[in-house]
Order: structure tokens, then sequence, then C-alpha cells
């Protein structure tokens, strides 16, 4: 029975291989103030806004809510509506690297939106619980829906939305969203990368796909590394949550399934994990430097940003070890503010 929901959740043809029609794109007003990227915490204690509740549905990593924005109708022409969901989501997800799509222009920081908030909630799907089969089907219908968005029939959540009105400026490669969907599936399959040698091909494939999506065309092997590199960064300030799944990024070989927080020597082996896959994370991120001339122009601040804030985060994850568990450091206002600054002004042979 369970080979059978297996064989069924799988979608033969690829994304590339449909066809799409064209519509007239519709113009939307810019983001808010560099201030709001900087303070990615602002408003705390008030009431949220509608944009934020949804947003939130979709970062929580809750399962149910996730389904239930699935199935939620809303106004497919509304925009702007749509644009301020993802941008929220994208703030909530990429938190301390957010920042650096405040330095991208207006389209390309829609697409970046859009895009991150597609695969946020297509890797969701990828690491609940459950069947694997159960698992398998909710990426394909996330799968379905964007077919429709790029045939120009988007349903109306607004992640389609938006990447059906972005679909006008620039075609998405179909290629990087079949390699995007590929690394879901395994990563729906298979919980736990065997080595670091697997967990490196894993981030590759994951970085490759998302900068090909970002710039149209197939990166550069420095920026798939770089965008691999980001990617691990990610993946450990989620330790604590990847973990309580039982899912955790890294290798077995670093930390066997049946690793148990409670025994001191366990939270020495969590800490020697943690500083291993920073050590194998900080030459391929120390290297990325070279990647950022290959970048398009529109594109070279925003990629400055990235490797800055990526090499200070390194430090903090570095330092905070097993309390990765319970806690997610984060930078301050103040080195946001500083590293914009940077990313805006430094020239590449300084970074």
């Amino acid at each position: 029975m369970h080979e059978q929901v297996r064989s069924t959740a799988r979608i033969e043809r690829p994304i590339h291989a449909r066809t799409h029609s064209m519509r007239k794109p519709t113009e939307q007003p810019d983001e808010g103030p560099l201030s709001e990227a900087v303070n990615l915490h602002s408003g705390e204690g008030e009431n949220p806004p509608e944009t934020s509740r949804k947003a939130e549905d979709y970062v929580s990593s809750s399962h149910s809510r996730l389904i239930d924005e699935l199935r939620r109708p809303v106004e497919s022409d509304d925009r702007q509506k749509a644009g301020a969901v993802c941008a929220e989501v994208t703030r909530r997800a990429l938190l301390d690297l957010a920042p650096a799509l405040t330095l991208l222009p207006q389209i390309e920081r829609r697409r970046a939106q859009a895009l991150t908030a597609f695969a946020f909630t297509l890797f969701d799907f990828a690491r609940q619980g459950g069947l694997e089969g159960e698992r398998l089907s909710q990426i394909n219908r996330w799968e379905f829906s964007l077919e429709a968005a790029l045939t120009g029939d988007p349903p109306g959540q607004p992640v389609f939305v938006q990447i059906a009105d972005l679909e006008q400026w620039a075609p998405w490669s179909r290629d990087g969203f079949d390699r995007l969907m590929s690394a879901a599936r395994r990563r729906a399959t298979v919980r736990r990368p065997a080595s670091a040698e697997e967990a490196d091909r894993d981030s590759h494939e994951l970085g490759g796909a998302l900068v090909e999506l970002l710039v149209g065309e197939p990166p550069t092997a420095a920026l798939e590394t770089m965008a691999a590199a980001l990617a691990r960064i990610l993946s450990l300030r989620m330790l604590g949550e990847d973990l309580r799944r039982h899912q955790s990024r890294l290798p077995l070989t670093d930390l066997p399934e049946a690793w148990e927080s409670t025994i001191q020597d366990d939270a020495d082996l969590m800490t020697r994990a943690v500083h291993s896959e920073c050590t194998r994370i900080r030459p391929l991120l120390l290297r990325s430097a070279r990647a950022v001339p290959d970048l398009p122009p529109e594109y070279r601040r925003c990629g400055k940003y990235l490797l800055l804030a990526g090499v200070r985060l390194l430090n903090l994850l570095e330092e905070t070890g097993d309390g990765l568990q319970l806690v997610s450091p984060q930078l301050g206002a103040a080195s946001r503010l500083s590293l914009l600054l940077r990313a805006r002004w430094l020239a590449f042979d300084r970074l």
C-alpha cells in the first residue's frame, strides 16, 4: 500500500515541457523604507496586519495551516496584496539575510520574494512527518498549482499570483523549477544525509536551482557554491526544529540517529557536529567572493550583502554550538545596517 502511494505521487512530465501564455504585467509600488528591512521585528506586541497573519501561516511550519492556505480562495487579480504577502514571508523566512533584497531593483526584488515564498513552502511540505507518500502528494499539488500559474491561470494563492505576474516580465526557467522540485522530493524521501559528501551534493543541487530561477540561466560553479553555502547556513539556523522532527541536515556520520541531548557527552557530540559543519561551510563561503562578478549587475550588491552577512552568521552559529537546539542567533539592527552600507559601497576586492 505504501509503495502504491509513492508511485502515484510522481509527475512524469517536466515543467519545461509545458507551454505558457502571455499576459500584460501589472506594476506594483516599491517596498517600504530601508528601516523596515533593518528592523525585522518591528511592531511586536501590536495586532499584525492581514499580510503578516497569512505570512505567519506559511512560515510557522504548521502542516494544517499550510493546507488550509492552499484551499482558501482569494482574489486572483489582487497582485498588490499577493506581493505584500510574499514580501512578509521572505522577511520571516530569511531573517538576517532578508535586507539583501532591498539592494535589488523592484522587479528583481519581487522575483526573489516570490521564489522565496514558493521554495520555503515547498520544503515545508518536504520536511513534514507522516508517510512519505503524503509528503510527495503535497509537493505534487504545489507543482500542479505552479503549472497553472506558468500557463497564465494561477490559483488564488498569493505566491502563484506573483509568479504568474512576473512571468510576463521575464519567463521563469522551467529547468530551474524542475531542479527545485527534484531537490524537494529528495528531501521528502531522504530524511538525513548519510555523509558530508551527500549533504554537499544536496545543497549544491538546491543552490543551483535557486540561482537559475533568479537570474534566468544556469549558474557558474562559483555562484552555485555560494548559494549552497548560504542554504546550509539557513539550515543550521533551523537545527532545533529539524532535530525535533528527527531530520537534521547534519550528516549521520557527525550526528547519529540515536543522539540524545540529555547526556553531556551527547551535548558535546552536538557541539562537535555543529563545528564540523561550520568548518565545511566556511571555505565555501570565503571562496564565494569571486562569484559576485558572475552575477548580473543588478544582483551584485545583494550578493555582497549575502556574503558579508553569511560570514558573520556562520561565526555566531559556531559560537552557539549545541545551543542551536534552543536558540537561533541573529544579527542586531546595527549590524544589518552596517552590512547594507558596506554592500552598497564596498569594492569586490575588499570582500
